[in-house]
């Protein structure tokens, strides 16, 4: 008589959990019995939740049916995501300030810096340069703060509100959704525990560059106006202040006591000229200037 083959009964779990089972002591033998239950049912019990959460998704998104797929807010909110500039809103906070760091460095050193050195001069005036390129560069990343704050607050609102708009085709067909309870409450959830926190962050961040870009401004305009020579003119474009006024004109030079010297002194002439910046003293003088003519004056002119 033939010998009957060994049957083996395998765990009511699924098809995945009966079919790796089988592998195991296929591999193993029947007299092995190092079946490795526990890892191969934890795998098929993730595969089993993978199902049923695909499941349940695909029923919500069922209900959304009406509305085109780029228009639903829960795929608005992915498609934040994965932007090249709206994901920053979602990046970790050390990350997400290594980014706008960049961006001010960057308009820093190719806008911001070029312009300031125009009127500032890095060398001799190297905190009204700092400010004034910061003011610029703390513009720019303020206005890309707010575009991606405005993308994330779009999409939150409509996350959070009951209904929201679509358009089946265009914009002249424009209709109004009514969330059912199971994608409300998907939305919600979303908007307050994904959506919300990025909105914090981003007006904390408003916050911060605003209040530093107006400590820079006023700081900067506190010191152009106590530095401003008699003509309101400051930086590169400024006279050195005069000494001394005389009925004789205007001395420059500490060393100098009345212009008369400098008929006689090459030296103390020299001096003064070093003091006046190679520029006649007139000229730094709108009055004097006018009263002289200025002829001589536009070959100095900054």
């Amino acid at each position: 008589m033939l010998a009957r083959p060994l049957s083996l009964r395998l765990p009511r779990h699924s098809t995945c959990c009966r079919k790796a089972t089988v592998q195991s002591r296929t591999s193993s033998g029947v007299c092995g019995l190092n079946y490795q239950r526990a890892p191969r049912r934890s795998v098929c019990a993730q595969a089993e939740k993978n199902s049923a959460t695909d499941t349940q998704t695909s029923a919500v998104a069922y209900l959304e049916a009406a509305v085109p797929k780029d228009q639903r807010p829960s795929n608005e909110l992915t498609q934040l995501k994965g932007d090249l500039l709206y994901s920053w809103g979602s990046l970790e906070l050390s990350e997400y300030i290594k980014r706008l760091a960049g961006v001010f460095a960057f308009f820093v050193a190719m806008v911001g810096g070029p312009i300031a050195y125009q009127t500032f001069s890095p060398t001799d005036q190297p905190i009204e340069w700092a400010l004034s390129a910061s003011v610029g560069s703390l513009v720019v990343v303020t206005i890309v703060v707010v575009r991606i704050y405005l993308g994330w607050a779009y999409v939150s609102d409509r996350l959070l509100s009951a209904t929201y708009a679509y358009e089946e085709t265009g914009w002249y067909d424009g209709q109004t959704f009514v969330k059912p309870p199971e994608v409300l409450t998907r939305d919600r959830l979303l908007g307050m525990y994904e959506t919300k926190p990025v909105l914090q962050k981003l007006r904390g961040t408003l916050v911060g560059t605003g209040a530093t870009l107006l400590a820079c401004a006023v700081l900067l305009f506190g010191l152009i106006q106590t530095g401003s020579d008699a003509d309101g003119m400051y930086g590169r474009g400024a006279g050195p202040p005069a000494r001394r006024v005389t009925a004789d004109g205007l001395i420059f030079s500490a060393k100098v006591t009345d212009l008369r010297q400098l008929a006689d002194d090459d030296e103390l002439a020299a001096e003064e000229a070093a003091a006046m910046g190679g520029m006649p003293g007139y000229c730094r003088d709108r009055m004097l200037r006018a009263a002289a003519g200025g002829n001589g004056c536009a070959k100095f002119d900054l």
